[in-house]
């Protein structure tokens, strides 16, 4: 079983995370562990640069809790001059 760290607590996107990983490697193929940790950005990042950056450093802080794990996720939402988006990281850690 594949033992994912999710760098967010919020419901929904565990949900996705939990549903992308299924999708991948089956159903009840891992474990998800939802982990609080700072992105490093504004609450609300603005462009996909701050946007991005606030999810790789969710992973990387993630990733320094639970080393341990086999993925470490992270889905970091932003907004743009005309639309809301987001940036998903994931790390291996190879």
């Amino acid at each position: 079983m594949h033992q994912v760290i999710s760098a967010t607590t919020n419901p929904a996107k565990i949900q996705a995370i939990l549903q992308a990983f299924e999708e991948i490697f089956g159903e009840g193929s891992c474990h998800i562990t939802p982990v609080a940790v700072e992105s490093g950005v504004p609450e609300q990042p603005f462009g996909s640069e701050e946007t991005r950056a606030g999810a790789r450093n969710r992973v990387d802080n993630a990733r320094r809790l639970h080393p341990e794990a086999d993925f470490w996720v992270a889905i970091e939402a932003g907004i743009d001059d005309d639309a809301p988006f987001s940036w998903g990281v994931s790390d291996t850690g190879v």
